[in-house]
């Protein structure tokens, strides 16, 4: 290594240090996991209407995990 080489230091997860912002998801990516995180949430609402099989409580989890994919997707969305 030359001594002229910027130091390389590894990112082990933790958040930036001060005086840093942290790197932003492009837009693709942004789109991308929002639209997985709202079509698992569809699917989950689809999987407890009353046509589906199942008992009525799994039904309500299928719902609330759902309406939480939902949520995720719209979080993901706005940050």
């Amino acid at each position: 290594m030359s001594a002229s080489a910027p130091a390389i230091q590894a990112n082990s997860g933790a958040s930036p240090a001060a005086g840093q912002e942290a790197p932003q998801e492009c837009l693709t990516c942004r789109i991308i996991g929002s639209g997985a995180l709202a079509a698992t949430g569809f699917y989950a609402l689809n999987q407890s209407r009353a046509h589906q099989p199942g008992s009525v409580i799994g039904k309500r989890i299928m719902a609330g995990v759902g309406v939480c994919f939902l949520i995720g997707s719209a979080f993901r969305w706005t940050k």
